[in-house]
């Protein structure tokens, strides 16, 4: 459902920017009861469109990312360990 939001918001967007110009805006919210629409409203829906689309990848990144990184440390546990030791030896030396 997302991404059919997402589409039909890009759909929108490259409609009004190719068939209506400056002259032409308010024609777009008359069936809404509305007159005189900017002309900046293509612009407008295309920060919309961008912004769901920013929320969508944050949104698969937090939801993606943490098991990768489970999985990655879960394989590489002793390279962990040992890492972390040579860290508390190094802060214990220098100290």
């Amino acid at each position: 459902m997302r991404y059919a939001a997402i589409a039909g918001a890009a759909a929108a967007t490259l409609f009004g920017a190719i068939n209506f110009g400056a002259a032409d805006a308010d024609v777009m919210l008359v069936d809404a009861g509305h007159s005189g629409l900017g002309a900046n409203a293509p612009v407008w829906v295309l920060a919309m469109v961008v912004g769901a689309a920013v929320y969508s990848i944050c949104r698969e990144a937090t939801v993606s990312v943490p098991p990768a990184i489970e999985a990655w440390a879960g394989e590489n546990k002793t390279w962990l360990f040992a890492g972390s030791a040579l860290l508390v030896l190094a802060a214990y030396a220098l100290a």
